[in-house]
């Protein structure tokens, strides 16, 4: 009996060494990839909106527009770093949960930034010059603007499997795992709203290509609550006794395009 509860204790102090390493590596990377984000971050918030401020090259309203809330969200993840970096990760989760609705905010806006961004760099030559010297940067490493805007939504990502990660390798007794349980909830909740964000403005841009198809014809198919599906020939129900027929046939003028038939 007594070398049974002995094999039993030394099974649970195994265990509990496993997870130990496993949340080792997975705290490590945490600080690792965080102090990458950021320095990524960096180059937008230093290189573009900061200079862009004391230029003026953009006005207020412009600027605002194309970075947002970018330098919150760059605030917000300082102050993590701080607290990772000294070991205080409960403390670190609990004030950076607090945060994470810049990140469905951000989301929200960044297909109207893209577009700001792309019509600055259309029209104003002196943003445009401006925008190509400092991609040229070294620190850059041959990365556009274009390419740094969607970090935090990467970010997001990354921090739900982290987080997950670490409070499935934290002891059930440990005082940090209500912490980890909250930010996992958190970052769920977040990641939610960022992909129904995604989801529905990838929607607006199908109903949106497949009225444009609709040459002549006076269904608006680009209305609230309307979802895209599929894709196919529109066929008119027949009456009983009455061949199936197209409404879209070979030799009309737009039927060189498939017509929506799921939305």
């Amino acid at each position: 009996m007594l070398l049974q509860r002995v094999a039993k204790v030394k099974i649970v102090e195994e265990q509990r060494a496993r997870w130990e390493r496993k949340r080792s590596r997975t705290a490590k990377e945490l600080v690792e990839t965080e102090q990458k984000y950021l320095q990524q971050l960096d180059l937008v918030t230093t290189y573009f909106v900061a200079i862009l401020k004391a230029k003026g090259t953009l006005q207020p309203a412009v600027r605002e527009a194309i970075f947002g809330l970018l330098e919150s969200i760059q605030c917000a993840s300082q102050i993590l770093l701080l607290h990772l970096e000294r070991g205080h990760l409960g403390l670190g989760l609990e004030g950076f949960c607090q945060k994470l609705e810049l990140y469905g905010q951000y989301a929200e806006n960044l297909e109207q930034a893209k577009k700001t961004l792309q019509e600055q760099i259309k029209k104003n030559k002196a943003f445009c010059r401006f925008k190509k010297l400092q991609e040229s940067r070294p620190e850059f490493l041959g990365q556009q603007l274009e390419d740094l805007l969607p970090l935090p939504l990467q970010r997001l990502h990354e921090y739900k499997h982290l987080f997950r990660d670490l409070m499935e390798n934290t002891s059930p007794d440990s005082v940090e795992l209500q912490h980890l349980a909250r930010a996992v909830k958190s970052v769920s909740e977040v990641s939610q709203w960022v992909h129904g964000t995604i989801r529905s403005h990838e929607n607006s841009m199908q109903l949106l290509r497949v009225q444009k198809l609709l040459k002549g014809q006076k269904t608006k198919v680009l209305t609230p609550g309307r979802w895209y599906i599929q894709e196919g020939w529109l066929m008119v129900v027949p009456s009983k006794g009455e061949e199936v027929k197209p409404l879209f046939s070979p030799q009309d003028t737009d039927a060189d395009v498939k017509q929506p038939g799921g939305y």
